[in-house]
């Protein structure tokens, strides 16, 4: 197996599994040890928690390489679930991706869900529910429609080893499309890169009004709430640089398209591999009742119990 090939099941396999633990654990934390004032927000982070684990799951099982070649795009698993033949791969291929566009909508719906609350109250958690599962929707189409995509399997082995006859992917499960121009493949193409740039932007367009809401004098927040927001928001801070990783996976697919290179190809899945570790960590970091107990959890001198007024002053000038 060439070396390539060996760094880079290394690096999925290193970074899936400590991205399934850290998320994990946070939802422990997240289930058992939220304060009354972020419980309903709470709601939300586990879904995130959730999503983070079903990337790191499936992940794990493909440790996929993406080749492009003109109009085609051939998918090859390098993981344990090549053992369960190609269909199952892909499946779980489609699986993977959806967790992905789901955990973008999440962290967007993170931020809306942080300005609502700054100017109303807050929502019940079956109204929260509802919201999830409204955003979770276009991610579901994509799913299913990847899903129920058709696919000879014989023909796209063939004519992936008729374009690139120096590759040896005897034992590896090969799936892919002969063309992109069709429902499932296109609406995946579109939702994961095209899509995520609106996203992203409201992103950062949510975390400016909520900065100006947090210095403003008349917004009506007790000393507590005003510092949790506070804390919530250095997370959601941090978590803004998400899609700017996600971007890195998209620079890496357009690059493959130019050149065919093996370590580009599997470079397109290693930047989101980071993701479902930043996620989590952030809040574990962030959030004051959250990393108190992360202290004590590993016998560490707990921080302090409560955040003084001035600690807002950091996070304006984030």
């Amino acid at each position: 197996m060439p070396e390539v090939t060996i760094i880079f099941i290394l690096i999925n396999t290193i970074g899936t599994s400590l991205g399934f633990l850290v998320n994990l654990f946070l939802c422990y934390v997240a289930l058992f040890h939220s304060p009354p004032i972020i419980r309903t927000y709470s709601v939300i982070l586990i879904n995130i928690t959730l999503t983070n684990i079903g990337v790191c799951i499936t992940g794990f099982l493909l440790q996929e390489r993406i080749i492009q070649s003109g109009k085609s795009l051939f998918y090859v698993s390098y993981g344990y679930c090549s053992l369960f033949g190609e269909r199952l791969c892909f499946d779980i291929f489609g699986a993977y991706l959806h967790f992905h566009t789901h955990a973008l909508w999440l962290l967007f719906l993170s931020f809306a869900y942080r300005y609502y609350v700054m100017l109303q109250k807050e929502p019940k958690r079956k109204s929260l529910q509802a919201a999830i599962f409204i955003v979770y929707f276009p991610s579901f189409i994509q799913l299913s429609a990847m899903l129920f995509q058709k696919m000879d399997l014989d023909e796209v082995e063939t004519a992936l080893k008729d374009r690139f006859p120096q590759f040896n992917f005897t034992g590896l499960a090969v799936t892919g499309a002969i063309d992109i121009i069709g429902f499932a493949t296109l609406y995946t193409l579109i939702h994961m890169t095209i899509i995520s740039i609106p996203l992203a932007i409201g992103i950062q367009i949510l975390r400016r009004k909520i900065i100006n809401l947090l210095v403003l004098k008349g917004v009506d927040l007790t000393t507590k709430s005003r510092n949790l927001h506070a804390q919530l928001l250095r997370t959601l801070t941090f978590q803004a640089t998400v899609p700017l990783i996600y971007f890195l996976d998209v620079f890496f697919f357009f690059l493959t398209h130019i050149w065919n290179n093996p370590i580009l190809e599997f470079s397109i899945i290693i930047p989101s591999l980071i993701v479902p570790i930043l996620i989590p960590i952030s809040s574990l970091i962030y959030v004051t009742p959250y990393r108190n107990y992360v202290l004590r959890f590993f016998s560490l001198r707990p921080g302090l119990q409560a955040v003084n007024s001035q600690s807002i002053i950091p996070v304006i000038w984030i």
